[in-house]
């Protein structure tokens, strides 16, 4: 066999490139988000739970390409970064389908929508979630291109750039979340308790989507550093 075709084996089959599609799956998973919570607002409730059954297929989609991943992780002298960083890194980037699938579910379990006045402020922090899983993506195709030959300090800081970009879209959906709640705490009377409870929680889980976002542009950043 010609070595070419042995080392184009090898970067087919790369942990990176399998990563990359796991990432863009999840990032598929949460990009529902804004359209499931138009219909929640809307009172559409057999629209959201068409949406939901979306979000679920896709979230399915992740777990499959998830285990090919673990499957697929080389052993040896081909590996030539740490299987550890690896795991975590596609445990992170999992939780983020999983959070947007525990979102859904939440707010469809209860009929459960924020007060109208919230809608717009509900809309931009969500669509900054999104922006925070869209640009660890960036971060996970960079990562993936430079692997294909060595890590130079340039290329590093390509990676590291693209990683502050999920780091500001995380910073930024902290300080929306904070006002959001804010802004909720003046409904409160107008709210069951337990509504009022499970809002909260629902602000609170969405967050946690950028939270895995940037923690997962960290574990690349580490595997790219490697």
């Amino acid at each position: 066999m010609a070595v070419g075709s042995t080392i184009s084996d090898v970067f087919s089959a790369s942990p990176l490139a399998l990563l990359e599609q796991h990432m863009v799956a999840c990032a598929n998973c949460v990009g529902q988000l804004e359209a499931y919570f138009v219909a929640a607002q809307a009172d559409d409730w057999e629209r959201a739970e068409a949406i939901q059954g979306d979000i679920a297929r896709l979230e399915g989609v992740a777990d499959e390409l998830k285990r090919n991943v673990r499957r697929n992780l080389p052993r040896g002298l081909w590996m030539s970064v740490s299987r550890a960083d690896l795991l975590e890194l596609v445990r992170m980037q999992d939780k983020m389908a999983n959070d947007t699938k525990d979102v859904v579910g939440l707010s469809l379990g209860r009929e459960l929508a924020f007060p109208d006045k919230l809608e717009k402020a509900l809309f931009k922090y969500i669509q900054t979630v999104v922006d925070s899983v869209n640009a660890m993506v960036e971060v996970m195709h960079a990562t993936r291109e430079l692997s294909r030959g060595a890590f130079g300090a340039r290329q590093t800081q390509t990676i590291l750039t693209k990683v502050a970009g999920v780091e500001k879209y995380e910073r930024k959906s902290d300080d929306m979340q904070s006002k959001l709640r804010a802004k909720l705490r003046v409904h409160e009377e107008k709210l069951s308790p337990i509504d009022a409870m499970f809002l909260y929680q629902l602000l609170s889980k969405i967050g946690e989507i950028a939270n895995s976002a940037e923690k997962a542009a960290h574990r690349a950043q580490i595997i790219a550093s490697s």
